[in-house]
């Protein structure tokens, strides 16, 4: 993971791992209330929202329903493990 995609954030990489961490499907307050809890960032609930639209539409998390709930994806967790370069992502906006 040498070079991140223009569009990639530094909030990314702690949302991605704490949605791998956790395996779990959840809404942006509870990765930000970890995040805090954590001491890993501190964003705002809004920058979590954006963040998670952003790596939804490049295949890395998927919303589950409609109540806004977000979990990670194969991609996603190909990401983290180290199996894919996020400079693979970078496509043309």
């Amino acid at each position: 993971m040498d070079v991140q995609p223009t569009w990639w954030s530094k909030y990314d990489d702690p949302i991605l791992q704490f949605l791998a961490d956790t395996g779990a499907a959840v809404p942006p307050r509870v990765i930000l209330f970890n995040l805090e809890r954590r001491e890993i960032a501190s964003p705002h609930r809004s920058t979590i929202k954006r963040r998670l639209q952003r790596l939804q539409k490049y295949g890395l998390v998927e919303k589950v329903g409609e109540e806004g709930y977000y979990e990670i994806s194969e991609l996603g967790k190909a990401y983290v493990s180290g199996e894919l370069d996020a400079s693979e992502l970078d496509a043309d906006e």
